[in-house]
């Protein structure tokens, strides 16, 4: 007869931490991509914006400022453009 002796064999934790560590991190992105709530949109006016709707709000009267006195004391320093012959009347003549 013979006898037989098993050895005991010991618990592997450092599978049972990678697979409790997999299994977290599975559930995490899905949480977070998928049940999580959704954020407001939240909106950032630039800048030029704001100054765009500030000076939307001035009035402006045309009719005073061309009537007014340093509209009147300005001096127009170019000439009325002038149109020359431009190209050829044929362009495929020669």
């Amino acid at each position: 007869m013979a006898i037989l002796v098993e050895e005991k064999k010991s618990f592997n934790w450092t599978s049972l931490l990678i697979v409790v560590l997999i299994f977290a991190f599975a559930f995490g992105v899905i949480y977070f991509l998928l049940l999580a709530p959704k954020p407001g949109v939240e909106i950032v006016v630039p800048s030029d914006q704001k100054l765009t709707s500030e000076l939307s709000k001035i009035s402006f009267d045309p009719a005073s400022l061309s009537e007014s006195d340093a509209f009147k004391q300005l001096k127009e320093y170019t000439g009325v453009p002038v149109t020359g012959n431009i190209g050829k009347s044929n362009p495929f003549a020669r």
